[in-house]
């Protein structure tokens, strides 16, 4: 009789992975693995549905209460699950108590997989230094501290207890010893459902191009440089531009998301290209849901960081120093059609970005040819 080992993914959904990796092991290693999920964070519905099979908000429900559960489920936990895929640095416990945490998972001997996405770990400090001193930075200047102390001791933790880490953008490796870098996902069958985009027609010189910037985070995303090269290029006669900036209505403020998830699947259809940020350093999911609609995509990827491209990477590169010629570029090969097809950018993403094709890091964290049967 095969033995079944149960799974628990928590306890924050960054990237909406849970459901993603969920789906993958009830598709494919059912026989061996039970996907069960456990979110303190819910996202509002109009932003993105998604489910979960435990849930405690920690905006919604009273400190007390909270405490009282999480020590609860932590307890139900210990005897119920096997291996523990944390993201973000997220455990069920407070983080006062994640040292405690980990240790007890270790001591039970509980394979613990822990899934670092950029601020769990990187310096928020640093990133807005970088944005309001990016050209420094381009010249090579590098003077602030990237981990916090609350940062560092997360990672002290991590490399003492947890059995394989995870990083979904390659600068982190420098920050964690051992860490295996693993990119961001999409699940392209609900994305080409959910959307259903229409591959872009061929333009024309003078015909209207539109340009998309819909920061997650104005500062992470480098949204007032980028603001001020399309103004500036909005108002070149050579060129007629439509610019959908939603971000303008955040800006300066500590709110996110410029538009909800469905907003921009719709927005996507309308748009030739998109600008996803100029400060972070490398790309995310909006470029690649970007790409699997058609469009050119524009992003910084720090020089350092460009070796761990993917191979024939459709992305194009820019900083602040040069956004403005390659939004040109990319015009003018809109025009007279020089672009890669809808059909390679799909390909691309099919062989780089999905969990079919791109799955060998998390067989290994969840240590799945192990597992006995």
């Amino acid at each position: 009789m095969k033995h079944k080992k149960r799974i628990l993914f928590g306890a924050v959904d960054t990237g909406y992975r849970i459901e993603h990796y969920t789906k993958y092991i009830e598709n494919h290693f059912s026989d061996k693995l039970i996907a069960e999920s456990f979110s303190k964070y819910i996202l509002p519905s109009s932003q993105y549905k998604v489910n979960y099979t435990y849930t405690c908000p920690i905006d919604k429900t009273h400190p007390l209460l909270l405490y009282a559960y999480s020590s609860c489920f932590f307890i139900f936990s210990l005897f119920r699950y096997d291996i523990f895929h944390f993201i973000s640095g997220e455990t069920i416990l407070t983080r006062k108590l994640r040292r405690f945490e980990l240790a007890v998972y270790k001591l039970f001997g509980k394979r613990v997989i822990m899934h670092l996405v950029g601020s769990d770990v990187r310096s928020e400090e640093f990133i807005y230094w970088k944005e309001k001193n990016i050209k420094k930075f381009l010249a090579g200047e590098h003077s602030v501290e990237r981990n916090l102390p609350w940062q560092k001791k997360l990672i002290a933790d991590i490399e003492k207890y947890v059995d394989f880490i995870l990083v979904s953008t390659p600068d982190l490796k420098q920050f964690i010893r051992n860490a295996v870098y693993y990119p961001v996902l999409i699940d392209l069958e609900k994305f080409l459902n959910e959307v259903k985009p229409v591959p872009p027609s061929r333009k024309k010189p003078g015909d209207e191009i539109v340009i998309l910037h819909a920061p997650s985070n104005t500062a992470l995303k480098g949204t007032v440089h980028i603001h001020e090269v399309l103004k500036k290029l909005k108002d070149n006669p050579s060129y007629n531009i439509r610019l959908i900036l939603p971000g303008e209505k955040i800006l300066g403020t500590v709110k996110k998301y410029a538009v909800t998830r469905y907003e921009l699947f719709e927005i996507y259809k309308e748009v030739d290209i998109m600008i996803d940020q100029m400060i972070i350093g490398w790309y995310g999911l909006q470029s690649i849901e970007a790409l699997c609609t058609g469009k050119e995509v524009i992003s910084h990827v720090d020089k350092d960081l460009e070796r761990d491209l993917f191979p024939h990477c459709p992305i194009k590169l820019a900083s602040v120093n040069t956004l403005e010629q390659v939004i040109i570029n990319c015009i003018e090969n809109i025009y007279n059609g020089s672009i890669s097809s809808y059909e390679d950018k799909i390909d691309w993403v099919k062989r780089y970005h999905t969990i079919e094709n791109n799955n060998t890091p998390l067989l290994r964290a969840w240590d799945i040819t192990n597992i006995n049967e």
